[in-house]
């Protein structure tokens, strides 16, 4: 009886065991201590060679054929012995002869026999019928393969959808893993994981099938065989390569037989992890050799890259790429493993490591992105917005994450070169919004402004009728177009609008030079609604205000003097006076009226610069809490090598 083992050596080394010990050390060694005794099964051993009978002819009645492989077909038969159903594998009639084929056909028998295991179909039978053919026969399975199962989440099979959810497949391939574990601690790898070699049964089993390709610790050479292009998309292949493109490993895809190990099996595994979550194949299907090159050279294993409306979880895809990688060194160790970090997602508890591996690559991913931010062209605005979204990807899955937090503060600190275009539009639009302001509160100053004229003018005595007409129907239109411009949300009409209500109250103005001059009280009224209307970001819009105002004030004066109208100002004796065509000049009407006027003068700049200023301060505040909050993420080495903001005395307030 061999002892216990209390240390795995390498199950899969192909060299020869050590010699026995002898019986007295074997005695010595054979119980160890018990706090280290654990059951180990011993390796699989599938020498022998044909030592069985000839099975009688009516103990297995088949029924019908289940499928057909490389070099044998399953029948599903009656056991008229037992009285069940069983999974009948015969060799195919071409390889009856042949020596290998029938070697390698019992070997597989052998194996999955002593691998006994609830995910392992267990082996029944093995004999010859009596026309001298070796087959086996084993538990006949009710369910189907992962291959099935994606292939009808992948039409979205209504069925399919909802009876296998992403939890329930983690959970069989969390399974499927602990089988192949097991397996390794046989000694057996198994070399040909795929999903199609996956099964789900109807209660719940999990059944890792086909062992026709498992390697074992003591070998026998490998068997070439030739393949049936007949069935399956891409067939195992042939030759001193064994196992399906696009699951089996790089090394295995290599033909380094003698160094495979656990991690060739965990690759596959990992490609049917990522095949689940996609829904796609790891290397995409196509001729043999483009998936040997994608093999060899190596394939990004994130999920999240393939699928990503998926909304797949960043733990998942740490193990799809952790489980794929192309250096087997960069692997989980054992299926094992594999099957620990899947349940540990399943039970919530997340990954702090493969959240910080995660969060470190989005960070790198955010540096070189704002590298190419800092270079001026088109593509600088769309780098920095790439750079603030991996920067936010990073401190998501690690808010400690040093290297984001100090991007975070750079980005934020340091203006871009050029504004990106989202905060332009805002810019811009904030500029609209001021003119807006502004053209509400000139129609409540045009009504008020009336209110104020009428009564006034005819308290001083109107001597032309159509002069006072002339400037209250131009006022009433100005504040119609102010009205119309305030509530356009489209830009051209905005502009339109508010030149033509600029233009209605220079003209208005035009009229009211006739009661005291162009040079007088007309001039800070021109001022006044040039400083309103030129609340805009638009240059050429101020420019024409601007214009449009100086010919206010320019063109009646230079008509007086060409003496095309009346002069409004008489000059002898070193003094000035007015002659007014409008209305007459009263003493206390006039005083009264020139009183109000100055009043107007003075309080309307300072309400119309009050609001704007409120407005202004609004978006600082907005601005300033923003950069408060965003400070608070940065650490305390960070948050001091921040500029302070400037005092209060310079923001005005």
């Amino acid at each position: 009886m061999k002892r216990p083992r209390t240390s795995e050596p390498d199950l899969f080394d192909d060299s020869v065991e050590e010699p026995a010990k002898a019986p007295e050390e074997e005695a010595r060694t054979s119980v160890p201590p018990p706090a280290r005794i654990f059951s180990v099964p011993p390796p699989v051993d599938p020498a022998g060679g044909e030592g069985f009978g000839v099975e009688p002819l009516d103990r297995y009645v088949e029924r019908r054929q289940l499928g057909r492989g490389a070099m044998g077909e399953v029948a599903l038969c009656k056991d008229s012995r037992i009285g069940r159903d069983v999974a009948r594998k015969v060799i195919l009639p071409i390889y009856q002869s042949d020596p290998q084929v029938r070697a390698r056909f019992l070997r597989e028998a052998r194996v999955q026999g002593q691998l006994e295991h609830p995910s392992i179909v267990p082996v029944y039978d093995l004999g010859v019928d009596i026309e001298g053919s070796i087959y086996f026969t084993m538990k006949c399975l009710r369910g189907l393969t992962l291959a099935q199962i994606v292939k009808g989440l992948r039409k979205k099979d209504p069925a399919i959808v909802e009876a296998y959810s992403r939890q329930k497949l983690l959970r069989a391939f969390s399974a499927a893993c602990l089988a192949v574990d097991f397996a390794h601690s046989r000694g057996v790898l198994h070399r040909d994981l795929k999903p199609s070699n996956v099964m789900l049964g109807d209660f719940g089993e999990v059944y890792v099938l086909d062992w026709g390709l498992a390697k074992l610790r003591k070998d026998a050479p490998e068997v070439a065989l030739s393949l049936d292009d007949s069935s399956d998309d891409l067939k195992t292949a042939a030759g001193k390569i064994l196992g399906t493109f696009g699951y089996m490993s790089p090394e295995q895809a290599m033909g380094k037989v003698t160094t495979l190990d656990a991690r060739s099996d965990v690759y596959s595994l990992g490609a049917i992890l990522f095949e689940i979550l996609t829904l796609d194949a790891l290397h995409m299907k196509d001729t043999w050799n483009a998936m040997m090159l994608a093999t060899l050279q190596g394939v990004d294993g994130s999920a999240r890259a393939r699928a990503p409306t998926l909304d797949l979880p960043p733990e998942l895809d740490a193990i799809c790429i952790k489980a794929t990688a192309l250096d087997p060194d960069a692997r989980y160790a054992s299926a094992r493993d594999l099957h620990d970090v899947i349940e540990r997602f399943l039970a919530g508890d997340t990954d702090v490591s493969v959240r910080r591996e995660m969060s470190s690559r989005h960070a790198h991913a955010a540096e070189a992105a704002a590298r190419r931010a800092d270079v001026p062209g088109p593509e600088a605005a769309e780098a920095r917005r790439e750079a603030m979204q991996e920067v936010g990807r990073a401190l998501a899955l690690d808010p400690t994450n040093r290297d984001a937090l100090r991007l975070l503060a750079r980005i934020i600190t340091t203006p871009p070169s050029e504004i990106v275009p989202d905060a332009r539009v805002e810019v811009r639009a904030r500029g609209f919004g001021r003119l807006r302001l502004a053209l509400r509160d000139g129609v409540r100053f045009d009504v008020g402004n009336l209110i104020l004229l009428i009564p006034l003018a005819l308290w001083m005595g109107v001597r032309s009728t159509a002069h006072v007409l002339a400037i209250v129907g131009l006022s009433a239109i100005s504040a119609a177009l102010k009205l119309l411009a305030a509530q356009s949300e489209e830009v051209r009409r905005l502009y339109v609008f508010s030149y033509g209500a600029f233009l209605f109250n220079i003209l208005a103005l035009g009229f009211v030079t006739r009661a005291f001059g162009p040079l007088f009280f007309v001039p800070m009224l021109l001022s006044i609604f040039t400083f309103s209307f030129s609340m805009t970001h638009s240059g050429r819009f101020r420019a024409a205000i601007l214009a449009t105002g100086s010919l206010g004030l320019l063109v009646p004066l230079g008509l007086e003097l060409l003496g095309v109208i009346p002069r409004s100002y008489m000059f002898q004796n070193g003094t000035m006076v007015i002659l007014p065509q409008g209305v007459s000049l009263p003493e206390v009407p006039t005083l009264v009226a020139l009183t109000l006027g100055s009043v107007f003068l003075i309080v309307a700049p300072s309400v119309i610069m009050g609001r704007v200023q409120l407005a202004l301060r609004e978006a600082e505040m907005r601005s300033a809490m923003q950069a408060w909050h965003l400070r608070q993420l940065l650490p305390d080495e960070a948050r001091s090598a921040t500029p302070p903001p400037p005092p209060v005395s310079k923001l005005g307030g």
